[in-house]
């Protein structure tokens, strides 16, 4: 993603949050009943209590709200490149970290149990190519989890779409994750017009020296 391309996307919600205020129609992403949704989907990868979690466009951090409401208190960090989301995500959540980051920009040593994005990768790119960025953001994720990785994005299995908006081919990207990892896990099952994926670290699989000869 290019310089000029975050810095649009950064005013557009910054715009948005300035006009709304801090409901989560500032955030894009439908409403508190579809948020529920996919924070349920992406909190099912594992049991989560205990886990470190790094949440990617953490918006207001509402995730960490969802996990410890359902009984998996986690040790959480929000990273987002919108000042304002951030801002509002410390005055709800004074004991969180929250850090104003580009995932792509994260040193790659830091370590999470589990890392998580949910409608980060919405906004069509002008000049950059998504699916090339997305790769990107999805390798560097796997690579600071240690356990797991969960995030959703729209699907391009719609009834309408919008121009400034990106709709992921699900199939695609499984197929990109597989480069990965062998443990890969597909969802779009729930009822929004966006699929879940999860990886996990990769596996050795069952074969053994005696089950070859």
């Amino acid at each position: 993603m290019e310089l000029n391309e975050k810095q649009e996307i950064i005013k557009r919600y910054s715009d948005r949050f300035d006009r709304l205020g801090s409901v989560v129609e500032a955030l894009g992403s439908g409403s508190d009943e579809h948020q529920a949704i996919r924070y349920k989907v992406l909190s099912e990868i594992a049991d989560l209590g205990g886990q470190r979690v790094l949440d990617v466009g953490c918006g207001f951090g509402g995730f960490v709200d969802y996990c410890r409401h359902y009984g998996q208190p986690v040790t959480y960090t929000g990273i987002d490149i919108v000042p304002a989301f951030l801002k509002e995500a410390k005055k709800r959540h004074p004991g969180e970290e929250f850090l104003e980051l580009d995932i792509l920009d994260a040193p790659d040593d830091l370590e999470y149990d589990y890392v998580v994005s949910s409608q980060a990768f919405n906004n069509r790119f002008g000049e950059s190519d998504n699916l090339k960025v997305i790769k990107k953001v999805i390798a560097k994720c796997f690579r600071i989890a240690k356990k797991g990785v969960a995030f959703d994005m729209m699907s391009s299995h719609v009834d309408f779409t919008e121009d400034h908006l990106y709709y992921f081919d699900p199939a695609e990207v499984f197929s990109f994750c597989k480069t990965l990892t062998k443990r890969v896990s597909l969802r779009h099952d729930y009822p929004l017009f966006e699929f879940c994926v999860y990886l996990y670290p990769d596996f050795t699989g069952w074969r053994t020296e005696n089950s070859e000869k």
